[in-house]
């Protein structure tokens, strides 16, 4: 079902919305300790794998299993962030539907309307991530901002808070506390966004900038020239 409120609407402060609100972040951090619950058994379960293996003599070396053809085998999760019905705010998932078609070798292409439990569920099993999302910040309609946020917080006054008080830039930082990264890296691309009301397609300059970041990706990762 498509989300019924604009994506970078600013918080409110009626008592209901609050009550609602504590209700979400409540449900949301229950989701992410059952997370934090479950990759503690999944990792019980995989040193008991390794320690079975050895006794075996199997060679189970993640690197030595990744390598083919004498190249290291990566995963790379693409996610676009957005409601496809608030015009540039589907501007990342637009993003994603393009790449999906070209069809880059190597690449988990993920869909995700920004709750931060769905985010960390959909980048925490990869080497590398890239996150792209529709964004009103100020500046000229149609800007593409580049963070490389591995080791560094997400610009907060960039990503404008949405509805809820946990959007992109908490999700990052809630994932480092609960080392919960990719294992190598995160980028995210933030694409300035001129209309957000109701209704479908995206404006002239954001189509512009997702018709090029789409071939700047593509290239990028199908390692084409």
């Amino acid at each position: 079902m498509p989300r019924t409120v604009v994506h970078r609407e600013f918080r409110r402060t009626d008592p209901a919305f609050l009550h609602d609100e504590r209700q979400f972040l409540q449900r949301q951090w229950g989701v992410l300790r059952l997370m934090e619950s479950e990759r503690e058994h999944l990792v019980r379960d995989i040193e008991r794998a390794r320690s079975l293996a050895a006794r075996a003599g199997i060679e189970i070396e993640r690197e030595a299993a990744a390598q083919i053809e004498g190249e290291e085998r990566k995963l790379l999760s693409l996610i676009g962030i957005g409601n496809r019905f608030r015009r540039d705010d589907a501007a990342g998932l637009e993003v994603v539907r393009r790449l999906r078609l070209a069809h880059p070798p190597g690449v988990i292409l993920l869909e995700r309307e920004g709750e931060p439990a769905s985010l960390i569920e959909a980048w925490s099993t990869a080497d590398e991530a890239v996150v792209v999302d529709g964004i009103s910040s100020g500046s000229m309609p149609g800007r593409l901002h580049r963070f490389d946020v591995t080791d560094a917080p997400l610009p907060a006054q960039i990503f404008n808070p949405s509805t809820h008080a946990m959007g992109l830039p908490e999700a990052v930082e809630l994932a480092r506390e609960l080392d919960r990264l990719p294992k190598k890296r995160l980028i995210v691309y933030g694409i300035e966004g001129e209309s957000f009301e109701v209704g479908e397609g995206l404006s002239e300059p954001v189509q512009k900038t997702v018709e090029k970041l789409v071939m700047d990706l593509y290239h990028e990762l199908s390692g084409a020239s």
